[in-house]
């Protein structure tokens, strides 16, 4: 999709969110303007109470039989002013400003929508995890202001603007026009520095995918290390990837502090131009001492929404290019297989898997399995082992229905996996791989996950698995916060762990590839006898190089480059 095709579809995102909650974003839009509208009838009050005091004239409407009531009358206009200025406030930011968080929930969740069914190879290659973490973080936090904050900031500019100036203009003409004229040099500058910060900023967040991926790979690759003594390398080439972030993103937000001394300079000339032209007004008379504060208040809030333009700007771009860079994933092309909602539904049957003349090559001419076929039934165990290479993880993947680029048929529960629900054979089959993936976040979530299992069935799961004493033995249990990847458990913790993650779901099938090999063989063989026991009616197909590994299974095939059953 080219450049001009992702900005039509960040421009939509961003309308049709608008559409969406048209009724909030125009209650937000009312209060920003009756915020507006106060701000300037306070700073306009202050100068008719100096003028009521001073004895200059003031508004007619305001006169009473009496000082004291005429005195009141405008008291009243202040109190109210402050009351309703308070309610605007509360008002937007009740309704515009949390729009901004909304549309945050929802470019994430959009994006965990669009990956999950991203083909295998984009993941491992384009949509690599450190691009969906730069994605999840930095573009959705720029993206999101568009939708709330930037949209507040906007009818600020518009209405405080319009209500201020048509206020100064009402206490002297020659005087706005001259403080006004200073400012008109403003939105040349500001566009030229705006250019200069989006460049800095969008090459700050190119950068931040590479620092991601490159830490996602030091954190998974620690146990290399560890072998190879290598630790140090990755050290080092991991602090200068984040000094070098670190450098750009400096750099970005210096030139974003530029906006402030900028139009600091720019207020303090127009100020002092009609600071020393109403002296000279109030001299002579051509303005009272109440007009004259007042214009010096209100020469400060026409500030505010000129200095609002530069950042408006500044966070329109941002935005609007983390909203395009977001609108790549979400349009990126998906596994249509994995999108069925109206497929079968799942009915057990006697033979839960059924495999016909199974062909499957990365190359051409050279298969790495051949004619493979296979039955199993409910309850049976099926073993498979071989040499690294020989191709018994690609095997379990097209069992398990996560490779799809075979010959031949696989069926589950006597139906091809396409004519499924994607939901469907998520609730009944479960993959436990060799590598495990665990979140940052506690022992209780990574096993739950999207399931809202009770306490007893985590502990269950986790003593099935040979894991129960070893957190019990954490002071926070099941509520132990883990690192990123699992980094504070050991290798044979974290492989247990997925595993009692597929066993909490209970699944109709199980594929364990290779997932006890960071385990003792002890501890093994404890953990085999309980899923013996446990595993009555689960169907399960368990790849391992330790004999002993699959002797609970019924049959074992083994694997040398080609398939020999």
């Amino acid at each position: 999709m080219s450049s001009r095709k992702h900005q039509s579809k960040a421009h939509s995102i961003w309308l049709n969110h608008l559409k969406d909650n048209w009724g909030i974003y125009l209650l937000g839009t009312f209060s920003v303007i009756i915020t507006n509208l106060m701000q300037v009838t306070w700073t306009r009050g202050l100068g008719w109470i100096i003028d009521f005091f001073s004895g200059d004239p003031y508004p007619q409407f305001f006169h009473s039989t009496d000082k004291d009531k005429t005195f009141l009358h405008i008291f009243l206009v202040l109190f109210f002013s402050r009351v309703f200025l308070f309610i605007g406030r509360w008002g937007w930011r009740m309704t515009l400003a949390r729009q901004t968080h909304y549309a945050a929930a929802n470019l994430r969740r959009w994006i965990f929508n669009s990956s999950r069914f991203f083909p295998r190879k984009d993941l491992d290659t384009k949509y690599t995890k450190g691009l969906l973490m730069n994605a999840s973080t930095s573009d959705v936090n720029a993206a999101r202001f568009i939708f709330g904050f930037t949209l507040v900031a906007v009818v600020d500019v518009v209405f405080l603007g319009f209500f201020t100036i048509w206020a100064m203009l009402s206490i002297h003409v020659e005087m706005t026009l001259w403080s006004l004229g200073v400012l008109l040099f403003l939105p040349f500058f500001v566009k030229k520095l705006s250019a200069i910060e989006i460049d800095k900023y969008t090459g700050a967040q190119e950068f931040l995918t590479v620092f991601n991926d490159l830490a996602s790979q030091v954190v998974s690759t620690i146990r290399l290390q560890r072998l190879t003594q290598t630790g140090e390398f990755w050290r080092l080439r991991l602090e200068e990837t984040a000094e070098e972030y670190r450098r750009q993103r400096l750099s970005a937000v210096f030139t974003s502090l530029l906006y402030s001394p900028l139009m600091g300079a720019v207020y303090f000339v127009s100020y002092l131009v009609i600071f020393i032209l109403g002296i000279r007004l109030v001299f002579n008379g051509g303005i009272s001492i109440g007009g004259f504060m007042a214009m010096q208040g209100l020469i400060f809030l026409v500030q505010d929404p000129l200095f609002e333009l530069g950042f408006i700007i500044s966070d329109w771009k941002k935005g609007k290019k983390s909203l395009e860079r977001l609108s790549e994933i979400f349009t990126h092309p998906k596994e249509e297989w994995l999108l069925k909602k109206d497929g079968s539904a799942l009915k057990p049957q006697t033979e839960v898997l059924r495999a016909s003349d199974i062909n499957f090559s990365y190359e051409e001419g050279r298969n790495i399995i051949s004619g493979f076929n296979l039955s199993l039934k409910q309850g049976e165990r099926l073993g498979i082992k071989g040499p690294i290479g020989t191709g018994k993880t690609t095997l379990v993947s097209i069992l398990s229905g996560l490779e799809r680029g075979n010959d031949g048929e696989v069926l589950y529960c006597g139906k091809s996996f396409n004519e499924y629900d994607h939901h469907e054979i998520r609730k009944s089959v479960c993959f436990v791989p060799q590598k495990p993936f665990l979140f940052a976040s506690s022992i209780r979530e990574n096993i739950c996950m999207d399931r809202p299992f009770s306490d007893e069935e985590v502990w269950h799961a986790l003593k099935v698995a040979g894991l129960e004493r070893d957190i019990k033995s954490f002071p926070d249990q099941l509520d132990t916060p883990l690192g990123e990847w699992g980094i504070n458990l050991s290798g044979g913790q974290k492989q247990r762990l997925t595993l009692a993650r597929a066993l909490a779901r209970k699944p109709h099938l199980l594929f364990l590839d290779d997932c006890l090999s960071a385990v003792d063989t002890v501890t093994e063989d404890k953990i085999l006898r309980g899923l013996d026991k446990e595993l009555n009616d689960t169907t399960l197909i368990w790849v391992a190089h330790r004999d002993s590994t699959l002797k609970y299974c019924d049959r074992v095939i083994e694997m040398k480059g080609e398939v020999l059953q």
